[in-house]
Order: structure tokens, then C-alpha cells, then sequence
């Protein structure tokens, strides 16, 4: 960070995650400075999608984050716990068993317009892994032409564990909302540009071994893109299916529209 090149600052307004023991939505709300819950039905429109790693560390009793990237196979990853000063970097292939005895998790970085009734949309960042980001990868949904629903969630079961998995299911997208979106993403962009020029910089002018001003100034940088409250190490983890486990049928909406006009609010204009 220097006087030219000050720390971006993350556009989303809130970076929300899937919680798997109750069913939900969840972010950190700085101003209550508490967790909240989003309550369903949650309706969105996908701006971009990245990649990142993130989870608990029961070692260190603390959060594990890292940098987001384009690609894990051409983009090199800088995987941390807030406490303990743990530190795993390089492409996501030849680190993920680490990161896995860490605690962590490969976590699909979605930033999306978040709707909602009479609401003036926010842009926001959502975070799935696990059992939530394999329903993400299976939900064949165009996201371009269509916002996503959550209003539903089935449950699994690991052992002696129940776990709930979110439903995503399609509805018709307006010119307005189509409109919107484009506008948000174009803001968001221009942060991207700036956020990922600065991690393909940092990776190429890094010391061979880091000095402790190195590592502050890369700690300053990642804990402004980790701003999403500590998970719950057992009832989050995640566990995908067995191969051919038998699954409860993903509920589909049979909504063509939004179950509002999207276009009146008495909050400010897209």
C-alpha cells in the first residue's frame, strides 16, 4: 500500500455466507456489530463469481481466509488464519491438501445484486462451500438470464450429523432489473480491475523471504476482503454427498416473475 496506490476498499455492502446447521443466510452487521440473518425467500442477480478459500482453524480456535482469484490454476493463493500466523500460498492444486488439514475449504466468491421488496438493490458478496457450493456448481441456471431464489433448503446427513443445503431455483429476469445489474457490475468492475491488478503485482514483486513489513503490509490488504464472521468449525463444515448418495429432489419455482413489481420502491431509483 503507498500514498498512489492506497487499499482498495470492497464495494459489497455485505458479505453474506450460507449457514448449514439452520438453514440460512447470515452476515456481519457493523453497526449492530452483530451476526444477522437474511430471511428467505432471497432473491439475486450474479454480477461475477471468483475463487477463495475459507473456514476455521480448531488449531488456532480462529478464521481462515484468503485472497480471491480468477483462476486456481493460473493464480496463485495466499491462505491465512487471523491468529497463529499460519501461511500457505501457492496454486490451489498443490496446497489444497494443507489447506485442508488447516481447516479450510475451496469457497465459490459470488458477487450479486441482492432484491428485495421495496428495497433499493445492494451489491453483495456471498460466499458458498462445501455441500452449499456443490449445489451451486449443480443448479444449471443461465445466471445472465435469470435472477436466483433461495426460499428453500433440503437436508443431508454425515454420520451422526444433519446439514441443510440451499435450493436455487430461476425466475425470469426484468429489462429493469436486466438494466440494473449492468450498472452495479460496471461499478464492480472497476474495482476487480484494481483488486486482481494488485494481487498479480504483489505476487511478482514479493521477497523471496518475506520481511515482517511484507507480511503487515499483505495482512492489511487480506483482512479487508475477509470481512465475514467466524464459522462454526462442526455444524459448518460442509460435507459433500458420497458419490451416488441418494438426494432429496431439488424444489424448482414455478414463478415466472418476481412476486413484486421490482420496478416501484419508494427507496431511491436503480
Amino acid at each position: 500500500m503507498s500514498f498512489s496506490k492506497p487499499q482498495l476498499q470492497n464495494p459489497a455492502k455485505k458479505f453474506i455466507e450460507w449457514k448449514s446447521d439452520n438453514g440460512s443466510f447470515s452476515y456481519y452487521d457493523k453497526d449492530t456489530q452483530k451476526n444477522e440473518t437474511l430471511p428467505l425467500p432471497v432473491y439475486f442477480v450474479v454480477l461475477d463469481e471468483l475463487s477463495t478459500v475459507s473456514g476455521f482453524c480448531e488449531k488456532h480456535k480462529s478464521s481462515i481466509y484468503s485472497n480471491e482469484v480468477r483462476s486456481t490454476v493460473r493464480d496463485p493463493l495466499l491462505v491465512k488464519t487471523f491468529k497463529g500466523g499460519e501461511r500457505i500460498a501457492g496454486m490451489y492444486d498443490a496446497i489444497k491438501g494443507t489447506i485442508k488439514e488447516l481447516g479450510g475449504k475451496y469457497t465459490k466468491s459470488v458477487y450479486a445484486m441482492l432484491i428485495a421488496e421495496g428495497q433499493e438493490p445492494e451489491l453483495v458478496n456471498l460466499k458458498f462451500k462445501g455441500a452449499a457450493f456443490s449445489a451451486w456448481l449443480d443448479k444449471k441456471i443461465n445466471t445472465s438470464q435469470y435472477v436466483i431464489c433461495v426460499n428453500d433448503f433440503h437436508k443431508e446427513k454425515k454420520g451422526a450429523t444433519t446439514y441443510n443445503v440451499p435450493v436455487f431455483s430461476p425466475i425470469k429476469i426484468t429489462p429493469e432489473l436486466n438494466q440494473a445489474a449492468i450498472d452495479m457490475d460496471m461499478s464492480l468492475q472497476e474495482y476487480l480491475k484494481d483488486y486482481l491488478a494488485q494481487q498479480i503485482e504483489g505476487s511478482k514483486d514479493a521477497p523471496e523471504e518475506e520481511t515482517p513489513a511484507h507480511i503487515a503490509e499483505v495482512d492489511a490488504k487480506l483482512k479487508e476482503i475477509a470481512s465475514s464472521p467466524k464459522d462454526n468449525a462442526i455444524l459448518d463444515s460442509g460435507w459433500l454427498p458420497k458419490k451416488g448418495a441418494k438426494k432429496t429432489p431439488a424444489q424448482t419455482s414455478n414463478i415466472d416473475d418476481l412476486p413484486w413489481d421490482a420496478t416501484k420502491t419508494d427507496k431511491a431509483p436503480y
